[in-house]
C-alpha cells in the first residue's frame, strides 16, 4: 500500500447495508442511521438490484456519507462507485484486480476484500488493499457454504496482513468486544447494524 493515509485505519465499526435486508426506499434513511450512530464506513451491497437503482441510491449515500465524513464503499460494482462518486469498492474473488479498480477509481480509491482462508489471507498480503475482513467467524445465513472460522481465525490473519482487519461474520451486539480482543481492527456488522450506537458504546 502507498503512503497515503488509510481510511480504514480510524473505523471501529463498519456496516454492510443489504438491498435484500432492507428495501430500496429505505436505504438512504439507514445509511443516515448508520452514519449517525458512529460507523466509520458503510458498503452498500446489492447484489440483484439493476445498476441505474443502486447508483441512484449511491449517490444519495455518498452525499450523506461527505456530510459526516465517513466512507461509502460499494460491493463488486466499480462502475457505480466510479459513477456515484463513492470512496471506494469491496472486491469478490472475481471481481477485476486491485490494479485494475484502482486504474479506473484512482489511487486514493478505497478497496477492501473478505478472506475465508489463511491462504486467501496470504495472497491479500501481496495486494495494495487497504483492509481484509476476516471470517465468518461465527455462524451467518450469508455465507452457508463456509464453516465458522472462530475467533483464533482472526488472530492469525492479523498476523499475516499488514492492514486492518475487520473481523465478519454472525458479529452481535453480545460478541463484538470478545472479537476485538483477538486483535480484530473493528467489526463487520449486517444484521447486527440495528445496534450500530450499541456496539459503538461497546467497542470503544
Amino acid at each position: 500500500m502507498s503512503s497515503r493515509k488509510n481510511p480504514a485505519a480510524n473505523w471501529m465499526l463498519y456496516c454492510i447495508l443489504d438491498g435484500e435486508m432492507v428495501k430500496q426506499e429505505k436505504l438512504v434513511n439507514t445509511a443516515r442511521f448508520l452514519f449517525k450512530s458512529g460507523s466509520g464506513a458503510v458498503q452498500l451491497r446489492c447484489k440483484n438490484a439493476p445498476s441505474y437503482k443502486v447508483l441512484r441510491a449511491a449517490k444519495k449515500i455518498r452525499a450523506l456519507a461527505k456530510k459526516y465524513g465517513k466512507t461509502l464503499l460499494i460491493n463488486d460494482r466499480p462502475d457505480v462507485a466510479l459513477a456515484s462518486g463513492a470512496d471506494g469498492v469491496h472486491r469478490g474473488a472475481a471481481d477485476m484486480t486491485v490494479k485494475a479498480m484502482r486504474r479506473l477509481l484512482g489511487p486514493s480509491s478505497v478497496v477492501g476484500e473478505t478472506v475465508h482462508s489463511l491462504t486467501r489471507a496470504r495472497a491479500a498480503s501481496g495486494k495494495k488493499i487497504d483492509y481484509v475482513g476476516a471470517g465468518p467467524v461465527f455462524a451467518t445465513p450469508f455465507k452457508r457454504g463456509l464453516r465458522p472460522k472462530g475467533i483464533n481465525f482472526v488472530r492469525q490473519v492479523k498476523k499475516l496482513v499488514s492492514v486492518p482487519v475487520f473481523a465478519i461474520g454472525g458479529i452481535k451486539l453480545r460478541n463484538a468486544r470478545n472479537v476485538l480482543r483477538s486483535g480484530a481492527d473493528g467489526v463487520c456488522v449486517t444484521r447486527a447494524a440495528k445496534d450500530a450506537k450499541e456496539i459503538i458504546k461497546l467497542i470503544s
